[in-house]
């Protein structure tokens, strides 16, 4: 992957707040949601608040299908993890991405003018 020039220009001129506020949201989502399902084994109300209150977006997608419903309500508890430990990080990261990539922007709006 280090030789493909494409991906050689998109590291290059990657901004560093795109990189810093995906990092900085994946690891309040670590701290917040990850560990508190990792160590309670996807099981317990006080991880359940965490993942309604901060992968809302994810508990209302699994909502919509009844094998959704199966992962947050019955099934086994690896696939839970998986969900909402490994996938809400990502989906923190991504929307920290988008954010720096808004700050980027909107810095380089304010630089030019």
């Amino acid at each position: 992957m280090a030789d493909c020039p494409f991906w050689k220009q998109f590291t290059r001129s990657l901004p560093w707040t795109v990189v810093f506020t995906a990092v900085v949201f994946a690891i309040i989502h670590t701290v917040v949601v990850a560990i508190p399902v990792l160590l309670s084994r996807g099981s317990g109300e006080s991880q359940a608040f965490a993942v309604a209150i901060f992968d809302l977006p994810i508990v209302w997608l699994l909502g919509l299908s009844s094998g959704g419903r199966s992962v947050l309500y019955g099934s086994s508890p690896s696939i839970y993890i998986l969900v909402f430990a490994v996938g809400g990080t990502i989906m923190y990261a991504a929307i920290g991405a988008v954010v720096g990539w808004g700050m980027h922007i909107i810095s380089r709006v304010f630089r030019a003018a």
